[in-house]
């Protein structure tokens, strides 16, 4: 797998919104079926991250995550397809792997992908033995099957999770992506910004060349706006014409370049379109200040404010501009 690749599928994976997440029971009643149906003592919907594998369920097992070099499961993101072990010990890509040598002692693994609604491969459900084991055609196509249910849930939490008209983050998916940042930020000392960003006279495309014209440059920036991301940053239309882009590891820096970013590429489809308008945005950026930010609440409110301000200071630079050209 390439890095961009990987980068691809990170992303996606971040824009779910379900790593460090709760227990849920639609996935734990899986790994108990998978537990008894195949006689293991563990099993697990494992999903693997930049540089750890994270455990959205777990049965018979007492960890919730494992650094991702130690992990069966990054093969079978990395390869794209299941994989089984019937011997670690035998195996000399896993026989020297602290899960192997030390707890919990793995000897058999099987495990099979599990992809996101566009595809992309979040890490795998698997079932784990401290013994050796065959593994048959009749039991791999039961793994299947279990694995195109953790898949039929990822569908459902997409459509609870995912703007209909954009296809980017809807606003609460953000908001608990940010929810988590925050607490990461409060406990690891980290600084993160938000940027809050309003398209520009979008009510006079509504009005002018109608809603479908109107739905089509939102489409558009979002897919601008989706285009720019890399690694962790999210993108979400939080409602209307209003977008948020959550930058969870960059200063005030790194946001402000991403804003100029924007502004480059939506200069540069604004000179080749061949619509009857233009699009511009206004945005608010802050970075966390965990003596001014007590929540997420204040944090978005400050982006927001300064948004607004940008917005104001635009409009009356537009209108003094067509005064003194009148």
């Amino acid at each position: 797998m390439t890095d961009n690749n990987e980068n691809t599928r990170l992303h996606a994976l971040y824009a779910m919104g379900i790593l460090d997440t709760r227990a849920e029971e639609r996935f734990d009643r899986l790994t108990r079926i998978a537990a008894k149906l195949f006689d293991v003592p563990i099993t697990l919907v494992s999903l693997v991250d930049k540089d750890r594998q994270w455990f959205k369920s777990k049965f018979g097992l007492n960890i919730n995550s494992t650094p991702r070099i130690d992990s069966f499961c990054t093969v079978v993101v990395e390869e794209g397809k299941a994989l089984v072990v019937n011997d670690a010990m035998k195996d000399y890509r896993f026989s020297e792997k602290s899960l192997v040598i030390g707890e919990p002692y793995i000897r058999f693994y099987a495990g099979y992908p599990v992809k996101l609604p566009d595809g992309e491969i979040a890490g795998a459900i698997c079932i784990i033995d401290t013994q050796p084991r065959s593994f048959s055609e009749i039991e791999f196509g039961l793994l299947k099957d279990l694995a195109e249910v953790v898949e039929d849930e990822f569908r459902i939490i997409a459509l609870a999770t995912i703007d209909s008209l954009t296809g980017i983050c809807n606003r609460r998916s953000f908001s608990m992506i940010a929810e988590e940042t925050l607490r990461k930020a409060k406990k690891r000392k980290k600084k993160f910004s938000i940027s809050i960003i309003d398209l520009d006279n979008f009510k006079r495309i509504n009005d002018t060349w109608g809603h479908s014209e109107g739905n089509a440059a939102l489409i558009t920036f979002s897919n601008i706006l989706d285009d720019l991301a890399h690694d962790h940053n999210i993108v979400a239309r939080l409602g209307g014409d209003e977008f948020g882009i959550l930058l969870p590891d960059a200063a005030i820096r790194g946001a402000n370049k991403f804003i100029n970013d924007l502004s480059a590429a939506l200069a540069s489809y604004n000179m080749t379109s061949d619509k009857p308008h233009k699009l511009s945005f206004s945005a608010g950026t802050v970075e966390f200040d965990e003596k001014k930010h007590l929540n997420l609440g204040e944090m978005l409110k400050d982006a927001d404010d300064r948004m607004y301000l940008v917005k104001k200071n635009r409009k009356q630079l537009e209108s003094w501009v067509t005064t003194v050209a009148s």
